[in-house]
């Protein structure tokens, strides 16, 4: 299977995003009424599934039928119908998902130990995939009529593919877009271009032109990029000196470019970009090089998801799950970028530290939902209480962090006493429900005792447990 590679490349994708247990990709064999095995990740090395599953009106045909993804709870009587996973233990549930191109391909598989289900937004994710893998099936059965077209190119598009994919964030998938090797594609000139909601697009990296692309003002609907993004379908130009369109816009100066060939980057229906390349040859791009193209775009766009996949995952670790403000582990992992950050200025930087001291005690009077949400109701307050520009964390269970920028000694006593009278001797209304709150304070400044970004938090939160004459 000349694709094997990819498929594997894209099952992988697919198994770190939904930390599956096991995927198991199938294609559909008309002619013989089966489903085909193409491709399968296991974390049991006893996993062997079978071959071929045949059509019926098990839960893999249902859903190929439905061309929906369907969720099976472990317990379901239908889980017990795939069979292709009857020797896998203590599984939560399985998500099946069509592999459709214009009509149906095939079918993907996943086992997770993880949850009981998987989420809308999960599994909108995985769709985006398996359209993927769907376009690579189908080429494959449009290649078989001309095998030469694109087979001794795919180990490079591989491989190439897996650099993309290796990428730790978007901007390095750009980044490394436009660095196609000469072996793979001649072209002089190559730029990513992202379009927002709006229909504008921008620049994202480009190398090769003789003007700087990224004054040009780039529409849907404008120029071959624009026409690529609204139409989403390939473009290829061979004698673009002659052509009276644009490539990016009416006012650009492309320099000697005289083939074109631009593909849309592209998940689901969702538009993540367009990959154009250019060459200083007259039909210096031919039909082949623009395949060649899609293909790399079709990587991009798994590559793309799956690191923004895992930036929300990583980013919802970052985070108080009943807040919504960084906590102490964003502190620790992003300490240099947030030194760099806040110490760059003339000014100079306090640290606020309260701690909630009767926050216990709160959820025990009022419960889970009741102690949630006065704790969201006192971040809110603390917050709105203290003027921007600051940053606000939580940094243990009952206490928030505030960093205050850009103001002078003076201006912080007054909002630390403010804050403080806030909280003394009352009873709050917080989201409704009647408290007294107790709260501790500690503060201290950077330069004047250090420059340190952990050593002056520390320091604050060190001066909470000493006796204020606020405190209530």
């Amino acid at each position: 299977m000349a694709l094997s590679d990819i498929f594997s490349h894209l099952i992988e994708l697919t198994s770190n995003v939904t930390d599956a247990y096991a995927t198991v990709l199938y294609s559909a064999n008309n002619e013989e009424e089966t489903y085909q095995l193409r491709e399968y990740f296991s974390l049991n090395p006893n996993l062997a599934p079978p071959a071929t599953v045949p059509f019926g009106e098990g839960p893999i045909s249902k859903t190929v039928a439905s061309q929906k993804p369907l969720v099976i709870d472990y317990f379901d009587p239908e889980a017990t119908e795939l069979e292709i996973f009857n020797k896998i233990e203590d599984l939560k549930s399985f998500l099946i998902v069509p592999v459709i191109h214009n009509e149906p391909e095939g079918v993907l598989v996943i086992a997770t130990k993880e949850a009981y289900g998987f989420s809308p937004k999960l599994q909108k994710i995985v769709g985006g995939f398996a359209e993927q893998i769907a376009w690579h099936l189908f080429q494959q059965k449009q290649s078989t009529h001309q095998p030469e077209k694109t087979g001794s190119a795919l180990p490079e598009i591989n491989a190439f593919l897996r650099f993309l994919a290796e990428s730790p964030d978007k901007d390095s998938v750009a980044k490394r877009l436009i660095e196609i090797p000469p072996s793979l594609l001649q072209c002089d000139a190559v730029a990513v271009i992202r379009f927002d909601g709006n229909g504008m697009g921008k620049i994202w990296e480009q190398r090769g032109f003789t003007e700087d692309p990224s004054q040009y003002a780039v529409t849907l609907g404008t120029g071959i990029v624009g026409t690529c993004a609204q139409s989403r379908t390939p473009i290829i130009h061979t004698n673009f000196e002659n052509n009276l369109m644009a490539l990016f816009s009416s006012n650009e100066n492309t320099g000697a470019i005289k083939s074109v060939a631009a593909t849309p980057i592209l998940h689901e229906k969702r538009l993540l970009g367009v990959l154009v390349c250019g060459s200083l040859a007259m039909n210096g791009l031919s039909q082949l090089d623009l395949d060649k193209l899609t293909l790399i775009a079709s990587g991009a766009a798994s590559s793309l998801i799956f690191t923004e996949a895992k930036s929300e995952r990583e980013n919802e670790k970052n985070r108080d799950p009943i807040t919504g403000i960084y906590n102490h582990r964003f502190l620790i992992n992003y300490q240099r970028a947030i030194s760099d950050k806040i110490f760059s200025g003339t000014y100079p930087v306090f640290f606020l530290t309260v701690q909630l001291t009767n926050l216990p005690s709160l959820y025990e009077t009022h419960g889970v939902r009741g102690g949630d949400s006065i704790f969201r109701g006192l971040v809110s307050l603390i917050s709105k209480s203290v003027p921007s520009p600051k940053n606000i964390f939580k940094y243990s269970d009952n206490s928030i962090l505030i960093m205050i920028l850009k103001r002078n000694r003076e201006e912080v006593d007054s909002i630390e006493s403010r804050l403080k009278n806030l909280f003394n001797d009352k009873s709050l209304s917080v989201n409704g429900i009647s408290v007294r709150v107790e709260t501790a304070w500690g503060l201290s400044s950077y330069p004047e005792e250090g420059e340190d970004l952990h050593d002056l938090i520390g320091l604050s939160w060190a001066r909470t447990s000493q006796p204020s004459k606020m405190t209530p």
